[in-house]
């Protein structure tokens, strides 16, 4: 049993002076009162917030999570220094048998007690679409069937959270309905989808666009595609990268004041590349190029991102003007939200689980709990 004191934010709002008082993996006291025995208290002067969730991942500090069942390991040891306390492992276009392989090595992965918390996985790609392929792999991108539906990703059923697909590029839209019928979340990514492809994949279950104005049919005045539709359907939830490179800072700053903060959820789409220094690379069968934050196949097309959450935070309020109570619920409850694992995560509640970070007065990452351990301290 131990306490937390400091100022906190929660559920959008952000309450001076609070102690929460923890035990046995859980948030059991939230008030004003100075607990017994001070020996057991952290005092912080900067804040005290939900735990961030990343739910677009594919790897940190040099691991990618379809390299290996370690890399799962090590990939889930790193993220509580960045202030993520749960995560969705998230693929990118690979052969099937690449892909089966990478869900097998997410159901069977058992989280040790300092890491951060697999809550699922995010499937992105091969079903995209070839016009707008990122950094993926063309040669293996594929059109979504009934028998992908059946073999690959229903077996696996319990462990898919979202599914990034081109909705244009799906061979029978009743895969959608099955699909969202067992709680996979659709999201609509790497596509060249116009605004009534979406309209129509949006009545059969679509309800998420991956990386909001990145690898998709673009905002036109007579033709509007993609990322239009974003701005205009209200039942979508958007995911941003705030890191300045892959969307400007004004115009992050306009989709919040068009979606709002329960519609806009913050990612940092890293690739694991977060901590290479500057220079030419070989990797996973691409010639990258990095630069600061700025990854680049050497070609020209931008290569997922190189932040962690934190820093996407901390961009959200110094650049695109997000007001820090909306920012933390963008990276935490929001996403919970998306994904329905919001009941007992992502709140300062009593009975909550105890996912917190701590942030210091520059928006640092102080400290961070997960399950109630206090696993990484600045």
């Amino acid at each position: 049993m131990y306490y937390l004191k400091g100022d906190i934010i929660t559920d959008g709002q952000r309450f001076q002076n609070k102690t929460i008082g923890i035990s046995k993996g859980k948030i059991f006291y939230v008030g004003e009162d100075e607990p017994i025995n001070v020996s057991n208290l952290y005092i912080t002067k900067g804040v005290i917030c939900p735990g961030f969730v990343d739910i677009h991942l594919h790897g940190v500090s040099g691991d990618d999570f379809m390299d290996s069942a370690e890399a799962f390991d090590k990939i889930a040891e790193r993220l509580p220094r960045y202030g993520v306390t749960s995560f969705l492992a998230t693929s990118r276009t690979a052969a099937i048998s690449d892909l089966e392989a990478f869900l097998i090595r997410a159901t069977s992965f058992e989280r040790k007690p300092s890491y951060s918390q697999l809550l699922g996985v995010h499937i992105e790609g091969p079903w995209i679409s070839p016009v707008y392929p990122g950094a993926q792999k063309g040669s293996l991108i594929r059109r979504l069937t009934a028998g992908d539906a059946q073999f690959i990703i229903l077996p696996h059923s319990d462990i898919v959270s979202i599914i990034t697909l081109a909705p244009e590029e799906v061979e029978d839209r009743s895969v959608f309905e099955q699909l969202y019928s067992k709680g996979i979340r659709l999201s609509a990514g790497h596509t060249n989808a116009s605004l009534e492809d979406v309209k129509l994949a949006i009545s059969h279950g679509l309800r998420q666009i991956t990386h909001t104005f990145n690898a998709m049919s673009p905002v036109h005045h007579r033709i509007p595609g993609t990322a239009a539709a974003a701005l205009i359907c209200e039942e979508l939830t958007c995911e941003i990268i705030p890191d300045g490179l892959h969307v400007h800072p004004d115009m992050i700053g306009f989709l919040y004041k068009v979606k709002g903060r329960e519609k806009l959820m913050l990612i940092s789409d890293c690739t694991g590349y977060n901590s290479l220094d500057d220079g030419e690379y070989f990797l996973r069968g691409k010639h990258l190029i990095k630069k600061g934050n700025q990854l680049r196949l050497k070609d020209g097309p931008l290569a997922g991102s190189a932040i962690t959450l934190d820093q996407g935070v901390k961009y959200a309020v110094d650049q695109c003007k997000i007001p820090l109570e909306d920012a933390v619920y963008m990276a935490g409850k929001g996403p919970l939200k998306a994904i329905g694992k919001d009941a007992v995560k992502g709140s300062i509640k009593e009975g909550f689980d105890a996912d917190l970070v701590v942030l210091d007065e520059e928006l640092k990452v102080e400290m961070t709990v997960v399950n109630g351990e206090i696993v990484y301290k600045k």
